[in-house]
């Protein structure tokens, strides 16, 4: 079975470009991908191995046997997938949904490029006519809808053959709005991209962080839905019972962030952000943290890589008790309740971590064994093969 893959890829900074760098070699064991590329964009050099084919050319291949099936990469990011929304609409294929809110990457093929009647008829396309009329209304008052109320993922659900999510949340979200759409599950798998790790005091010495000091860190964009205000005011309560404790934020500051001092000077030299830091650097700093955190709410229906790959390390993690998160068991990571006392909660549960070596020791061994086994990549491979087969 010969299959197109159309995602992003390295060398391009996105994290599904990752994921899919990291799934192709599994996936050749079930069946022979090759890689749809536009025109020039760079490939890093370890693709060379798969053949490349023109999105141009995909209905002809398709058409006359070349190519059996499509494999479409969707995230909710205008410069990396809005050829990929439009293509795997006209071209149906199995689509692999990384977030189900989709209203940002539509909001920006359309209103952003100044086509509202465009943006119009894909509100209407998801919401019928309450869909047409919430988009009139938003395009008459400036104000914008929520896209977790308009995730616009429906029009998606209707092309396609069949829907990949990483998550039974995700796929009962999306399943409550179409509930004849083919959602498969399958689990998001464990990659260090090559890396071997290194172990928390080598990660140490190579960050020349000083061993003795506690860390707490949380990885990735910083965005408001991850909760970055509620984890500051816990850390403050924290730094009272750890006075020299720091908190790390590993990863680029976007948006609404960006413009605003957005750190608490109370906090001094205890908080830095890092920006986005190259992968090696990024898997140290996993392993050299006492405790990560990996808060997220509202969801978009999204399963963190950077999740994965802490509790495959061994990290002890905090998380949302909520969406994805809510999935794992108990035993491999600290889960936090939404709405009142959540500071409070997650100060006692930094603090306890911090002060408790056994507890996290044995956090982090469920969690790696945990990884090892649900989000193994061969097993991710065969949930896709599953999904691809015409027999679906």
């Amino acid at each position: 079975m010969r299959v197109a893959v159309w995602s992003p890829l390295p060398p391009a900074p996105s994290g599904i470009a990752d994921y899919t760098a990291e799934l192709l070699p599994a996936l050749a064991a079930h069946f022979e991908p090759e890689l749809v590329v536009e025109p020039g964009v760079p490939l890093a050099p370890e693709l060379g191995r798969w053949p490349r084919r023109r999105p141009a050319a995909l209905a002809r291949a398709l058409a006359g046997g070349a190519v059996d099936a499509v494999l479409y990469h969707l995230g909710d990011h205008h410069r990396f997938h809005a050829a990929i929304w439009r293509a795997c609409r006209e071209l149906p294929g199995v689509v692999v949904l990384h977030e189900i809110a989709l209203h940002h990457l539509v909001r920006d093929a359309t209103l952003h490029a100044g086509r509202p009647a465009a943006y119009v008829a894909e509100l209407a396309r998801a919401g019928g006519s309450e869909g047409e009329e919430a988009a009139r209304r938003a395009l008459a008052t400036g104000i914008p809808l929520d896209p977790y109320r308009w995730p616009l993922s429906e029009p998606v659900l209707d092309a396609s053959r069949g829907v990949i999510v990483h998550s039974e949340w995700a796929r009962e979200q999306l399943l409550a709005r179409r509930p004849a759409a083919r959602v498969h599950v399958v689990p998001h798998h464990l990659s260090f991209g090559g890396h071997e790790p290194v172990g928390r005091d080598e990660a140490r010495r190579r960050l020349g962080l000083a061993a003795g000091t506690p860390l707490v860190a949380a990885f990735g964009a910083v965005a408001p839905s991850k909760r970055p205000r509620v984890l500051l005011r816990a850390f403050r309560a924290v730094r009272s019972r750890h006075p020299n404790a720091r908190l790390l934020f590993v990863g680029e500051v976007g948006g609404e962030l960006a413009a605003i001092d957005w750190v608490p000077p109370a906090l001094g030299n205890g908080v830095t952000v890092t920006g986005r830091v190259p992968f090696a650097e990024l898997l140290l700093h996993m392993e050299a943290v006492d405790v990560a955190v990996n808060l997220r709410h509202p969801s978009g229906g999204e399963t963190s890589g950077t999740l994965i790959r802490l509790l495959g390390l061994g990290t002890p993690v905090v998380v949302t008790a909520a969406g994805p998160t809510a999935e794992l068991p108990d035993d491999v990571c600290a889960k936090i309740d939404l709405g009142v006392g959540e500071v409070e909660l997650l100060a006692e549960t930094l603090a306890l971590l911090l002060r408790d070596e056994p507890l996290r020791r044995r956090m982090g061994a469920n969690a790696r064994r945990h990884a090892a086994t649900a989000h193994a990549l061969a097993r991710s491979a065969a949930g896709y093969a599953a999904a691809l087969s015409p027999s679906s």
